[in-house]
């Protein structure tokens, strides 16, 4: 068995297409059909139904897909080892993130980092909270740039970049605008746009809720941010989040309004208790926190 086996296994699994897979690894699907095919053979085994609905995993592909990805983790480890000896930066960075507020956006960063570090495969995963955590978590990741649960594990270590009150966001004009120190009971008597369950700012208006004894049955649940926010300014109904990522530039129809007893969403680094797995996830997260070196609370 090879690496690019792996890797191309992999691929597939995580587009839920040959055609998918084989894009993102730069070959013709016949040469990716026939990678996995010798993959197969040598395992004795067939790894994904192929139908119309995509490729779907075997009993044996499940039981592949951990040792497949434990394999790919130990030779990106191999690689840094190597390439820090010699004083190179190569091997891959992974990192995952929530929506992030403009004053913390990555894309400065990986620009400077693409720039002094070509040999570097960066990966960016877009996800929720709970996704993020438990990709650092089990080392599916070097880090996050996330919320941190408190049911998080011990191994896990935080560090706040961002701290931002829970506000309420209505319509530009709203009769809740201006407000000031909203009772939570008054944004239940609007049409309310949840936030998903697994999100951090979601679990803290459930708390916020609970604390004053508040019940609500929700009507509508949107799981991307930037469509909570269209439909606010739409006037579909009211919400509620971090006011440090409300753009208020990009939303200029959309009004903020304090909480009353509104908590504290804390946005930093989530890391393993022994920090990024290799020099170039060390030397990313480096870069990005010299960045932002201001908005680090020392």
């Amino acid at each position: 068995m090879e690496l690019r086996q792996f890797e191309h296994f992999l691929a597939v699994v995580e587009e839920g297409s040959f055609t998918r897979a084989a894009a993102r690894v730069f070959m013709v699907q016949s040469s990716l059909s026939a990678s996995l095919l010798s993959l197969e053979r040598e395992l004795g085994t067939e790894l994904f139904i192929r139908g119309r609905r995509g490729a779907e995993l075997t009993d044996a592909g499940r039981a592949f897909l951990g040792p497949a990805r434990a394999a790919l983790r130990e030779a990106d480890r191999a690689r840094d080892a190597v390439a820090e000896v010699e004083g190179l930066l190569r091997g891959s960075v992974r990192v995952a993130t929530v929506p992030l507020p403009r004053a913390l956006d990555m894309s400065p960063t990986i620009g400077r980092f693409r720039a002094e570090h070509p040999g570097v495969d960066l990966r960016v995963v877009p996800t929720g909270t709970q996704e993020a955590v438990q990709l650092v978590a089990d080392g599916e990741a070097d880090f996050a740039i996330a919320p941190l649960p408190p049911q998080a594990g011990r191994s896990l270590r935080f560090r706040t970049l961002y701290p931002s009150p829970l506000v309420a966001v209505c319509p530009a004009g709203h009769g809740v605008s201006g407000a000031g120190d909203l009772d939570p009971r008054d944004l239940l008597e609007e049409p309310l746009i949840d936030l998903p369950r697994g999100w951090w700012a979601r679990a803290l208006f459930d708390r916020l809720l609970e604390e004053r004894g508040l019940h609500r049955d929700v009507w509508l649940e949107v799981a991307d941010w930037h469509s909570v926010l269209t439909m606010v300014q739409q006037g579909v109904g009211i919400s509620y989040g971090p006011a440090a990522c409300i753009d208020l530039e990009t939303f200029d129809r959309i009004d903020l309004v304090a909480l009353d007893g509104a908590p504290t969403w804390e946005l930093g680094v989530v890391t393993r208790e022994d920090g990024p797995r290799g020099a170039a996830g060390r030397a990313f997260l480096a870069t990005y926190l010299d960045r932002w070196r201001g908005a680090v609370p020392e």
